[in-house]
C-alpha cells in the first residue's frame, strides 16, 4: 500500500512538473536575418501604419532609421530600413503590444523576428490561448556571450524565433525595455489555424444556415417565390 501511495505521488510530481514546461520555445540564428518560411510578412515598419502590425498599445517606441542615440538598426535583414525601437527617446524605458488575433486567426504558432544589439533589460513577454504569460529577457534569447547591446556582433543580432507547443498559440507579444532599447525588424508569423473539430463545426454550421435556408424558402407562398 505504500509503494501505491508513494508510486501515485511521484506521477502527480511529474504532471506538475510537465504542466510547468514552457509553452514556448526560442531559437536564434546569429548574424542572419529576414523571414523563414513558411511565415508570412506582420509588420516590417517600412511604408506607414499599414505595415506596423496590429499595435494594441505601448509608450515610448517610435519607427526609426539608422543609428541615434534611440536606437540602432539590427545588423541583419537588410541594413537601412525603418525598424522599430522601444524604449526611445534616449534614456526611457518603453513598451509595445503587438497582437496576432484576428478575424480568421486566434493567435500565432510561430512568431520571428530580427532583433538587434540585444541587451539584458530588454524582456519579450508572450500572451498565450490557454490565458499564461511567459517571458524571456534578451540574455534568455542568445546563444553565445551576453547581451550586452553590442550593435554589430553576431551574438546580440539575429534571427530569433518563438514556437508554441502543439495545441496553443501566442495571442499577443508584449516588448518591453527598462532602458533606451529594443530593437525589431521583418517581424513573420505563421498563424493559428483552427482545429480539424474546429473545422467541422462551422461545416455543420454552414450546412444547417443552408437547409434553414432552403426550408424558409419552401414554406413561402408560390407568387412570393415567383417575385
Amino acid at each position: 500500500m505504500r509503494g501505491l501511495r508513494y508510486a501515485l505521488l511521484g506521477g502527480a510530481a511529474l504532471l506538475a512538473s510537465a504542466s510547468a514546461q514552457a509553452v514556448v520555445s526560442i531559437s536564434f540564428g546569429d548574424g542572419t536575418g529576414g523571414l523563414t518560411p513558411p511565415e508570412v510578412v506582420y509588420a516590417n515598419f517600412d511604408s506607414g501604419v499599414g505595415s506596423y502590425g496590429n499595435i494594441t498599445g505601448g509608450s515610448n517606441y517610435a519607427v526609426l532609421t539608422g543609428t541615434s542615440t534611440g536606437g540602432a538598426d539590427p545588423a541583419v535583414g537588410g541594413q537601412g530600413d525603418p525598424y522599430m525601437s522601444v524604449g526611445t527617446p534616449a534614456g526611457n524605458a518603453g513598451t509595445i503590444t503587438f497582437s496576432f488575433v484576428t478575424a480568421t486567426s486566434g493567435g500565432a504558432t510561430q512568431v520571428g523576428m530580427d532583433y538587434g544589439s540585444a541587451d539584458a533589460y530588454n524582456t519579450f513577454v508572450f500572451h498565450l490561448s490557454d490565458g499564461s504569460v511567459e517571458s524571456y529577457t534578451g540574455q534568455d534569447v542568445i546563444d553565445i556571450g551576453i547581451a550586452d547591446g553590442n550593435q554589430q556582433a553576431s551574438n546580440t543580432n539575429g534571427r530569433v524565433t518563438f514556437t508554441t507547443a502543439a495545441g496553443q498559440y501566442i495571442t499577443s507579444v508584449d516588448l518591453v525595455s527598462s532602458q533606451s532599447a529594443l530593437e525589431v525588424d521583418n517581424i513573420g508569423v505563421i498563424s493559428a489555424v483552427p482545429e480539424p473539430g474546429t473545422w467541422g463545426m462551422m461545416l455543420l454550421g454552414f450546412g444547417a444556415m443552408g437547409a434553414s435556408l432552403r426550408r424558409r424558402r419552401r414554406s413561402l407562398p408560390a407568387f412570393a417565390q415567383a417575385l
